[in-house]
C-alpha cells in the first residue's frame, strides 16, 4: 500500500506503547496518514513487525510516533480500499457500529434532555397548510403555474 500512496493509520491511542501527542491519548480512535512521498516528508518512517514509527506533522509541528501494531484496527489506502480487523475494534467503535446495524438500543438519553422534555409548558401544535377541494380537479380561479414566469428563449444548432 505504500508503495502505491498514503496509508490511513486507524488506531486506539490508548493502547499501552502508543506514542502520539498527548491531546490524542484520550481519544477512542485516531488516523495517522502515512507515506513515503507525502507533502511533509517523512525522513525516519519505519514499518516493521513491531509497528509504525516515524516523525509526524501535527498543525506544522513535528511528534516522533510510535505505533505498535496492537493498536492498529484498520488500514486505508488513497482509494478507499484497505483491511480491517474488526476484533481489534475499541467498544466505543464496536457500540456504534451496533446501533447503526440496528443490532443494539439507542444510548439513554441524557439528564438535560429529559429535564427538557418534563417542562410545565406545553409544546406550539405547528401550523399545517391548509389544503381545499377542487371541483373538477381544476381550479380554474388559481393563476397558472408559470404566471409571471418570463419564457427563457432557447437556441437550437443549425449545421
Amino acid at each position: 500500500m505504500l508503495l502505491r500512496g498514503s496509508v490511513f493509520v486507524h488506531l486506539d491511542p490508548r493502547i499501552e506503547d502508543v506514542a502520539v501527542p498527548p491531546w490524542f491519548r484520550e481519544q477512542p480512535q485516531l488516523v495517522l496518514q502515512i507515506g513515503l512521498d507525502m507533502a511533509v516528508p517523512i525522513l525516519d518512517l519505519k514499518v516493521d513487525d513491531e509497528g509504525v514509527r516515524g516523525t509526524l506533522s501535527f498543525n506544522r509541528s513535528p511528534w516522533f510516533c510510535t505505533i505498535p501494531w496492537e493498536a492498529v484496527f484498520a488500514l486505508q489506502d488513497d482509494s478507499g480500499k484497505g483491511m480491517i480487523w474488526p476484533e481489534a475494534l475499541p467498544a466505543e467503535i464496536q457500540a456504534e457500529l451496533a446501533r447503526e446495524a440496528g443490532l443494539a438500543p439507542p444510548p439513554a438519553p441524557s439528564a438535560e434532555l429529559i429535564e427538557g422534555l418534563m417542562d410545565d409548558e406545553e409544546p406550539e401544535e405547528p401550523k399545517r397548510p391548509s389544503l381545499r377541494v377542487v371541483e373538477g380537479g381544476v381550479d380554474q380561479s388559481a393563476p397558472p403555474l408559470d404566471a409571471g414566469i418570463p419564457r427563457v428563449p432557447h437556441l437550437r444548432l443549425v449545421k
